[in-house]
């Protein structure tokens, strides 16, 4: 069993448990032939003479072990050292009582005791220890007390061994104490005395045998532990530490190599588990290596069903594909956005081809090449722009068909030549020649049209990423050449209108007076044909005389017929002409109309890119790349605006511009002017004044749009052509002496408004010119000032429309004064009443019987507020006495409001329409005689019937539902009606009942009003609606017509019967309405809308109107449109983008990505309705109108005709922005509309409409 440890681990555990199993037995063996060897060894008499030696052997022994075990602190001498000193003390034991066992033991027993107190070395025979037996039994009989006195010697020794054996057991700190060596220095004097007593013993042998015995079977058991507790540990520790570190890896925590080196099953766990680790931290080794960007750290294989290691390697090359991808994209983008920077602008088309051309050979590394323009009149392709092609090899022009530049029309592709001869032409530089390797023709194809072609010549091989960026950065170059090109047939083109415009006016001018020249012709062809009838009369009197001359006459008569016939033809050719002139101005109003259109696709992308990059949401911007996308942006306004004003013109020419008369308010075009013009003067350092003349009314009649219109036209050029000095708006009661041009204008009923300036004035023979379309004072290449020359001539004609005129004065240097004149109320009475009644709420344009609707304002009853510039809050007074009216506008105005007075109710309702208060206060006088009906009349009345109504003095017989609050005329309680005032009209917090049935109606509606001043309240019943309005008050209610229990009418009809007040109300409901109750829902409300196409945004409308009426006057109001809906509505949205035009598409997708929208792309309808077969998931469709192939409204019909896809929102985008474009894109589909240019704001307000709904 002295193997070595090493080979031991070796063994497997069910050999080390076989070895337990083999000592065990063998131990009991060997314990039975010990005792046999002692008994037999009993046969030397003298073995009980040297049983003190062995004592005292044994007990020295073990000394010397412990000491061994001090020394070297050995757990093995320390076992030994107590085995053997217990050995020698059985011993002393066993021959102390050695008389007892002769006396109580048989000689069987006795020979047993005896054969176990010793060694079996010293064993006697049986017959010999017989003879012990014997001798000891007749020595107790003879001399006991001699045996007691040895006995007793041995007992003393036995008493020191076992006090020096606790000694030893107990003490364990390596050091022997003094009374330790006391006892060994007496027991070695007791070994001393003892040995006189060796005569004794052979009468202790069988004591010290049987403690022998007894200390064998001890170290046997102490043997058989031993063993069991080194198989144990043998086991037990190796699996432990490998179970703790099969836990740390399982952790992710790598661990050193485990050094336990066994062929048994522990060794082979341990080498898989070092081989585990190591293929662990390997991995982690390769996946540090993948993270800094090395795409070589791969695993080997370690068999071949190693699927880790393989799919491990599959992922590093999907990675090392993926950043390679990545970089070619980047690649590929900078030199897109690089090359759209290097044409950006207006450039000419040399400019174009040259900065593509160069563009192009530096970012792809080429050494030269050319660049051609086709143009196809000719058939030839000219040069535009070369890079490093000599003189010599420089065609200025190559005709179609020739060579590989003129036989490339009819192809749409690259062409790639390889592999040239030498001698084809050769690069050339300072110190010597090359020549190319590859040459590349480009064809610049854009709708299907050839532009012209690029040629690049190379030295290396030309990749297929260089192709492919070629094959992209080609619609960009043919686009910016196409482009030049056609902002050059532009301007060719509107000279050429304008030159066919001034024709067109001299023929119809000839046409004219051709006319009158031919209708003098018919007059006396009538006469003389008259003529001819009386002679005819005569003639057939004196037909028989003059028979002859009757024939004669007759011949004359069908000449005559004759020239009637040319002269009808003639007139039929005059009215041919007159319709070829009105369509030539009709093609010119599409021409303009068209331009307009294609200006406004290019202008769409653009203004959205541009205003993108002006917002630097990526923050990866300049300030100068912001400043100028921001110039960018402003340029594409202003070509917006100039694109107006040619419509504008072509309205007006076409008869098409309509205008829209109103009350009009001086005060409020002034303040416009001021807000619009006030930065644009002190950035000038010009001053800039709007004096209104006192005697000119409050208000007056026009339509103001059109007037704001021509006032900023105006003052738009003052600000450009004055460089010094001041800028003055005037508006005055016209001078009864002014020569005017219209007949039809009364300078007693006229205002003028002039716009006064110190600028650099204008020559009096432009003073006509200007007022032209197109025309400028200085229409020189070389003039200072911008503009079209369209402004004058819109301003003109608008004035025309509105019944007036434009007066010019100006002096070079000096300045000039524009004078817009126009009527305080135009003469065509019918067409402003009718624009009234339209505006009128609807009930069917009928009024209550004693209602009228009046454009004048009354006569001032007292002196009050309507001329005060403040903003403080309005109130309406009612009051029929004077002294008493001034009283309440007195305690009105302490309470910080402002007021305007009236008698009566019809006065009032007009004030209410002129100055639009936020609250009405009526005295109980005017309530006393038909109250009840009084009041229907304000509530009836759009204007008045939401306002909050406070009758002052007691009154009996009212009804409560027509007031908020009753109170003595007194100074103490009106103040608390001007609390109440005060609360209604300027609390921070606006509350809103919606009464809907409908979750997802309501949800949608909360969402359109969800802001932090808003307080909802919901109702999904009427029963819950009546109680919710019981018990708090309301600022407005949305009602819906049909609910479950009873109907929203009904829930009105309730309110009135328990005296309720109705808060304002808006119904909106999905239910048609008649005409009848109509008539009757509108005695509770002006505001009713039908669920459908843009309801949700004339709601908004509404509310807006209700909630805020009051936010005009008080500035501290916050609008209610500042609540916008949650954008995370936008994410994840797929959406689809169809336009023939990339640019738009890209600018869209970039705006709709922004939001975290997925975007796809189709160029016409037909291509998307394959997306649509392959994406059934879109979430909304944005479509363009007019595309190739397929149009959008064919597309549409197309989506709704498909069932699975019929129901996604399609809004419509195109640059036609007329309401009939509207109605037909509608009628076709559609769900909504938006014009181009694309109004971002707009978009994602229409997009979280749809995309929630």
């Amino acid at each position: 069993m002295n193997l070595p440890i090493s080979k031991f681990r070796d063994w497997k555990i069910k050999s080390r448990l076989f070895l337990l199993t083999v000592v065990s037995i063998i131990s009991i063996i060997l314990l039975g032939f010990l005792a046999n060897f002692f008994f037999q060894s009993s046969r030397v008499l003298t073995l009980f003479m040297n049983a003190d030696r062995i004592h005292n052997n044994t007990f020295n022994n073990g000394l010397q072990d412990y000491y061994k075990y001090i020394a070297l602190n050995d757990k093995t001498y320390y076992i030994s050292s107590l085995k053997k000193i217990k050995e020698a003390n059985t011993m002393a034991y066993t021959f102390s009582s050695i008389d007892e066992h002769i006396q109580n033991l048989s000689r069987k027993d006795f020979i047993a005791l005896f054969y176990s107190a010793f060694p079996s070395s010293h064993h006697p025979e049986e017959k010999i220890v017989n003879i012990l037996y014997d001798r000891l039994k007749l020595l107790n009989k003879i001399n006991p007390q001699r045996l007691k006195e040895n006995q007793a010697i041995a007992k003393y020794g036995y008493n020191l061994g076992m006090h020096i054996q606790k000694h030893i057991e107990n003490h364990k700190d390596g050091e022997i104490n003094f009374e330790l060596l006391n006892d060994i220095n007496e027991l070695k004097t007791h070994f001393g005395d003892f040995a006189k007593e060796t005569e004794q013993i052979s009468n202790n042998v069988n004591t010290a045998l049987i403690y022998i015995i007894g200390f064998f079977i001890l170290f046997i058991a102490i043997f058989i532990s031993s063993i069991s507790y080194i198989i144990n540990r043998s086991i037990s520790k190796p699996a432990a530490i490998l179970a703790k570190s099969f836990k740390l890896l399982n952790k992710g925590i790598p661990q050193k190599k485990l050094n336990y080196k066994s062929n048994s099953e522990l060794g082979i766990l341990t080498q898989s588990f070092n081989e585990i680790q190591f293929g662990f931290t390997r991995i982690i080794h390769n996946i540090q290596k993948v993270s800094e960007g090395d795409y070589t750290a791969k695993l080997k294989p370690r068999s071949k069903q190693d699927e880790f290691t393989h799919t491990f390697n599959r992922i590093v090359d999907q990675l090392k594909a993926s950043h390679i991808k990545n970089e070619e994209t980047n690649w590929f983008r900078t030199g897109l956005n690089q090359l759209n920077k290097k044409l950006r602008g207006d450039q000419e088309i040399s400019e174009v081809a040259n900065n593509a051309l160069q563009f192009t050979i530096k970012f792809l590394n080429a050494e030269l090449g050319a660049l051609y323009i086709y143009d196809e009149g000719d058939e030839v392709f000219n040069l535009k722009a070369a890079y490093g092609l000599p003189d010599k090899n420089q065609f200025k022009f190559i005709k179609k068909g020739h060579g590989l530049v003129g036989s490339i029309t009819d192809s749409t592709e690259i062409k790639h030549i390889k592999d040239l001869p030498k001698d084809y032409f050769t690069i050339f530089s300072g110190t010597g020649e090359i020549s190319p390797k590859e040459i590349l023709l480009i064809p610049l194809v854009f709708n299907n049209h050839l532009w012209g072609v690029m040629e690049l010549a190379s030295i290396q091989e030309f990749t297929l990423q260089k192709i492919k960026f070629l094959e992209t950065a080609n619609e960009t170059i043919t686009v910016n050449i196409a482009s030049s090109i056609a902002r050059e047939r532009l301007e060719n083109l509107l000279r050429t209108t304008q030159d066919q415009a001034n024709e067109l006016q001299v023929q119809q001018e000839e046409l004219r007076v051709a006319n009158e020249e031919l209708e003098e012709h018919t007059k006396i062809l009538t006469e003389n044909e008259k003529r001819l009838q009386v002679q005819q009369e005569e003639l057939r009197v004196a037909n028989e005389e003059l028979e002859e001359r009757s024939n004669q006459l007759e011949l004359q008569k069908n000449e005559i017929e004759k020239q009637n016939q040319n002269l009808s033809q003639t007139h039929d050719e005059l009215e041919l002409k007159a319709k070829e002139l009105e369509q030539a101005s009709q093609y010119k109003s599409d021409f303009l109309a068209n331009m307009s259109h294609e200006l406004r696709t290019p202008l769409n992308s653009l203004l959205i890119l541009s205003g993108m990059l002006a917002k630097n949401k990526k923050g990866n911007l300049t300030q100068s790349d912001i400043e100028s996308a921001e110039i960018i942006h402003k340029s594409g306004k202003d070509l917006l605006q100039l694109i107006n004003e040619v419509l504008d013109l072509s309205k007006i020419e076409a008869g098409k511009m309509t205008v829209e008369f109103a009350p009009t308010n001086a005060e409020e075009i002034k303040q416009e002017i001021m807000l619009d013009f006030k930065h644009q003067a002190e950035k000038k350092k010009l001053a800039l004044s709007v004096e209104i003349d006192k005697n000119i009314p409050k208000t007056f009649i026009s339509d103001k749009q059109r007037l704001s219109q021509i006032i900023k036209n105006l003052l738009s050029n003052a600000i450009k052509f004055t460089t010094k000095g001041s800028i003055t708006v005037s508006f005055d009661k016209l001078d009864d002496k002014t020569a005017l041009m219209r007949t039809d204008l009364d300078p007693s009923q006229a205002l003028s408004i002039s716009i006064t300036d110190t600028g650099v004035g204008i020559p009096d023979d432009k003073k006509e010119a200007i007022f032209e379309a197109f025309q400028q004072a200085d229409g020189s290449t070389s003039r200072k000032y911008g503009g079209t020359g369209l402004g004058l001539s819109i301003s003109k004609e608008l004035a025309y429309m509105l019944g007036g005129e434009i007066h010019l004065e100006s002096k070079i240097d000096q300045g000039s004064t524009f004078t817009i004149i126009i009527p305080e109320k135009p003469n065509h009475e019918s067409e402003i009443k009718h624009e009234v009644i339209r505006k009128m709420p609807p009930a069917e344009n009928e009024k209550p019987k004693d209602v009228e609707i009046e454009l004048s304002v009354p006569t001032q009853f007292i002196d009050d507020d309507r001329y005060s510039d403040s903003n403080k809050a309005l109130v309406l007074l009612i009051h029929p006495e004077k002294e008493k009216a001034k009283k309440l506008l007195h305690l009105i105005n302490q309470n910080d409001f402002k007021a305007v007075a009236a008698a009566d109710i019809k006065s009032a309702i007009a004030l209410a329409e002129t100055y639009q208060p936020s609250s009405v206060i009526i005295s109980s006088i005017l309530l006393l005689t038909d109250g009840e009906e009084k009041l229907e009349l304000l509530k009836n009345n759009p204007l008045t019937s939401n306002l909050p109504l406070h009758v002052v003095s007691p009154v009996d017989g009212l009804k409560e539902d027509e007031k908020d609050q009753l109170t003595t005329v007194n100074a103490v309680d009106f103040d608390s009606a001007m609390n109440e005032i005060n609360k209604q009209l300027f609390s921070n917090s606006k509350h809103i009942l919606i009464v809907e049935d409908n979750a997802n109606t309501r949800q949608v509606i909360n969402l359109l009003l969800q802001q932090n001043d808003v307080q909802i309240d919901e109702a999904v019943s009427g029963t819950e609606a009546l109680t919710k309005i019981k018990s708090k008050q309301y600022d407005c209610i949305i009602l819906d017509l049909g609910l479950p229990d009873f109907s929203g009418h009904e829930l009105l009809k309730k309110l009135t019967a328990l005296n309720i007040r109705i808060p304002n109300t808006i119904i909106y409901t999905g239910k048609e309405l008649s005409r009848e109750k109509h008539r009757e829902l509108s005695k509770y409300t002006n505001s009713i809308i039908l669920k459908g196409l843009k309801s949700d945004e004339r709601l908004m409308d509404e509310v807006s109107l209700f909630l805020h009426h009051v936010s005009i006057k008080n500035p501290q109001s916050q609008s209610l449109h500042n609540g916008t809906l949650d954008e995370s509505i936008f994410k994840g949205k797929k959406i689809l983008v169809v336009d023939d035009e990339i640019r738009n598409i890209f600018a869209l997708g970039k705006i709709l990505e922004d939001k975290d929208m997925e975007v796809l792309e189709a160029e016409n309808g037909k291509i998307a309705l394959e997306v649509l077969k392959e994406n059934n998931n879109i979430d909304l469709i944005l479509m363009d109108v007019m595309m190739p192939e397929m149009d959008g409204y064919t597309a549409i019909e197309h989506i709704r005709k498909t069932p699975k896809i019929k129901d996604i929102p399609v809004i419509c985008t195109t640059a036609k922005a007329m309401k009939e474009d509207y109605d037909k894109a509608i009628a076709h589909g559609a769900n909504d509309y938006l014009s181009k240019p694309i109004d971002e704001n707009k978009l994602f307000s229409m997009l979280k409409i749809w995309l929630y709904n």
